[in-house]
């Protein structure tokens, strides 16, 4: 969770679906796209932490509730510069797309 604690690193969307939508979580293929290009791929089955083990484990350390969110992280990383579109892929949904802006670059407004 750490690394989408920047702020601008955390986007959610670009839709919400339920448990029942989905037959089996563990064969979602999840993509990371940068400026259309297939950046990484992989399966849900091949995370590092199983889905219940994340669970458990933030069970352990905070309450949650329905709607809530744990974040676990992307297959892959990629290299983003001002003007990159990255974007996020989980089979069955809609895509999540970002265009990257560089902040240094952006007229700051007093």
């Amino acid at each position: 969770m750490r690394a989408k604690s920047f702020d601008t690193f955390c986007s959610i969307g670009s839709e919400f679906i339920t448990k029942e939508s989905i037959s089996n979580v563990k064969s979602l293929q999840v993509r990371t796209l940068l400026n259309g290009n297939v950046q990484h791929e992989n399966t849900v089955s091949n995370m590092i932490y199983d889905i219940a083990y994340c669970v458990s484990f933030f069970s352990k350390v905070m309450t949650l509730h329905p709607g809530d969110i744990i974040l676990t992280g992307t297959p892959g990383p990629a290299v983003i510069e001002d003007g990159d579109c990255i974007e996020c892929q989980i089979e069955g949904m809609l895509p999540l797309k970002n265009k990257v802006k560089d902040m240094k670059k952006v007229p700051q407004q007093i």
